[in-house]
């Protein structure tokens, strides 16, 4: 769910009879089962996770254990929707549209639109007692799950992936090739937006035909904000100047990185081609030694890293790529995303039996758990890894990978919570020296940015905050990220520019969400 934020979670299940153990995890709990096929009917459950599709078509998708057990365990057959990342949006308004949205659904819907599709009935509530299901009960009382209550009730399951605002500080990572800037004379990280214009150009003069710099996402243009204005990461933010809440867009803390952003482009730095590509094609272009720097891309996959030896024969990545720490902002400190530890979530549609939704919700409450996590990322203790003194090792054998025993696993791990084992210390150091380098530099620099960097403000009681005008503004979210592009893109002066949407924003409710908001602020004492 995209207002502001990145994620985490946790889960398990109570299927028939038993007595409920103990489970493995911080403060989990887990339920044991009877045979499901000795407990409840078969059910078929479709579900459109990314790239699903191709994990059910992989040549040995029927020899998938870990997915055979978790079907067995709640006797269900499961019926793959594909969505990419070409279309995983578009594809659900359509579906919702023709009523056709799949029973299970990983997505990012603006506040808006999910708040309007909870009252149109689009959506499924989730039962007022969650009491059946420990460990979603214990994620969905989380303070930064507040902001999805619409009328009381909760609508989506958020896709955690860590546990603490602060454990989201690499969501906005700037990716470089530390090689190239030290080979350009640039030993240490630019300490201010004007040292990493300059070390780009630099680097773009040594190797001529580059794009400086790369995007994941359109997103991720405003990675540019956490050097001056950290609120504006998010276009949906709000802040607080002078004792009054205001949509962050609306201040004038945002103009230093329009500027920026203008400057980036007019001199030749940011990818011509940001505005018309899709999404991931910044990433590799940045892999295949396209860009210098990327915004986005905060831990390397085995194929991702694959791409990266292909292009760069002979090159170490896990020496050659580095994270580069942004440079201070206005007030001296530097800045790492935070916010609720989720980015999206997964839904239900308002047409889904009682029957069905009982069943996916054991399966979400399980697949929330350590234990189907850790099988999920690691694959199966003592076959695939194995502990020794504390440290996942991994077990497979040389060109062997967890994608091709367990292909479907590999996409439907995904659907309940994206890899918050990393920074907990239970994901497999991968027997490949350059993707266990890579894992290793980015755990130790989450931990320098913690010590380093301030997180992002964060305020979940005013996030939770819904008004009818606010509901309204929020719906005008992707707008503003349209207009933030066309300014870039523009001529003239951009700031100029910026202002005249900015006023443009009045006609479309924004002084009424203010004063909506603000007076909602005060009742509940929100500062």
């Amino acid at each position: 769910m995209k207002f502001k934020q990145r994620v985490k979670v946790g889960v398990a299940l109570l299927l028939a009879v038993g007595t409920v153990l103990t489970g493995c995890g911080k403060g989990e709990e887990k339920s044991p089962n009877t045979s499901p096929g000795q407990a409840s009917e078969p059910i078929e459950l479709s579900v459109a996770v990314w790239d699903i599709q191709a994990g059910f078509d992989a040549p040995n998708a029927k020899n998938d254990t870990v997915y055979n057990d978790l079907t067995k365990k709640f006797n269900i057959t499961i019926k793959p929707v594909q969505i990419t990342w070409n279309d995983w949006q578009e594809k659900a308004k359509v579906w919702a549209a023709s009523k056709q949205l799949p029973d299970m659904f990983a997505n990012e819907i603006d506040m808006g639109l999910y708040q309007t599709w909870a009252k149109q009935g689009v959506l499924k509530p989730l039962p007022d007692d969650l009491s059946p299901y420990p460990n979603l009960q214990k994620f969905m009382s989380d303070e930064s799950v507040k902001p999805l209550k619409v009328d009381g009730k909760f609508y989506s399951i958020p896709r955690f992936g860590s546990e603490e605002i602060g454990d989201a500080r690499l969501g906005r990572p700037i990716r470089y090739r530390k090689d190239w800037a030290e080979q350009a004379g640039f030993t240490k990280e630019p300490q201010s937006f004007e040292e990493f214009l300059a070390m780009t150009k630099a680097v773009m003069k040594q190797h001529p035909g580059i794009a400086g710099l790369t995007i994941n996402s359109k997103g991720y243009l405003l990675t540019q904000f956490l050097g001056s204005f950290p609120e504006m990461v998010f276009s949906s933010n709000w802040t607080q100047e002078n004792g009054k809440w205001i949509p962050a867009f609306t201040s004038e803390r945002a103009h230093t990185g329009i500027q920026q952003l203008r400057t980036l482009y007019t001199d030749g730095v940011l990818d011509k081609d940001f505005a018309i590509q899709k999404d991931a094609d910044g990433t590799n272009k940045f892999l295949s030694g396209q860009s210098f720097a990327l915004y986005g891309l905060e831990g390397v996959t085995d194929d991702q890293l694959a791409t990266f030896k292909k292009a760069n024969p002979g090159v170490s990545a896990s020496k050659a790529i580095g994270y580069m720490n942004i440079w201070p902002a206005a007030d001296g400190k530097r800045y790492t995303m935070a916010g609720a530890p989720y980015w999206s979530n997964t839904f239900f549609p308002g047409t889904l039996s009682d029957e069905k939704f009982k069943r996916a919700l054991q399966v979400m409450d399980y697949m929330l758990s350590d234990e189907y996590r850790v099988l999920g990322i690691n694959g199966i203790e003592n076959v695939d890894y194995k502990v020794e003194n504390g440290q996942y090792v991994s077990l497979l054998k040389q060109d062997e990978t967890l994608a091709d025993k367990y292909p479907v696993t590999s996409k439907l791990v995904w659907l309940a919570a994206w890899d918050p084992l990393l920074y907990k210390g239970k994901k497999v150091v991968s027997s490949d020296p350059e993707a266990a380098g890579l894992m290793k530099l980015q755990i130790d620099t989450w931990n320098r940015f913690k010590q380093e960097d301030s997180t992002m403000p964060v305020n979940f009681e005013f996030n939770a905050i819904s008004t009818p005008a606010k509901i309204k503004f929020a719906a005008l979210d992707p707008n503003i990220m349209d207009d933030i592009v066309k300014v870039v893109l523009g001529k003239g002066d951009p700031i100029a520019q910026w202002k005249e949407i900015v006023k443009g924003y009045d006609a479309k409710g924004v002084p009424e969400a203010i004063k909506e908001v603000n007076e909602e602020a005060a009742k509940r004492g929100i500062k």
